[in-house]
């Protein structure tokens, strides 16, 4: 197994558990402290749309070179990677390998921004129940 493959499962691993223990620790502040709770969330919701902003492009291109890969996988059958094989043709074995990778690489990429995509939209929905409550608890506002 490639050193690269284990460094995607890292990275995949790593960022999950990063969302994972903020959505934790943010769910233990909501119920201890009202304003402070909310206030730390919209901060961490204002950063996280700006990396998910940040991190579109790169997963869009990400995206075309998957879809790229595909295609050209399609041509290469299962037969002529045996004849490679047989025939010790490195250069093509090692390009597909290479290849491969790289797929491997953008797939996380893409994966990666998901999961920022997915801790925002918890955190949206964390600030949007904050903001409910809050106003369902506030005395109602006096009329003029």
């Amino acid at each position: 197994m490639s050193e690269q493959v284990d460094n995607f499962r890292a990275q995949l691993r790593a960022k999950v558990d990063d969302a994972d223990k903020w959505l934790k620790d943010l769910q233990a502040n909501v119920k201890n402290a009202g304003d402070k709770a909310k206030n730390d969330a919209k901060a961490h919701l204002a950063s996280l749309e700006s990396k998910v902003k940040a991190q579109h492009t790169k997963a869009q291109a990400a995206e075309a070179s998957m879809k790229a890969w595909v295609e050209e996988k399609k041509t290469i059958t299962n037969e002529k990677i045996a004849e490679w094989k047989a025939q010790r043709q490195m250069k093509d074995l090692t390009r597909r390998a290479d290849r491969t990778e790289r797929y491997a690489a953008d797939a996380t990429e893409v994966a990666a921004a998901a999961i920022d995509e997915a801790e925002k939209a918890i955190a949206e929905a964390i600030v949007a129940r904050m903001d409910a409550d809050s106003a369902q608890s506030a005395p109602a506002a006096k009329s003029r």
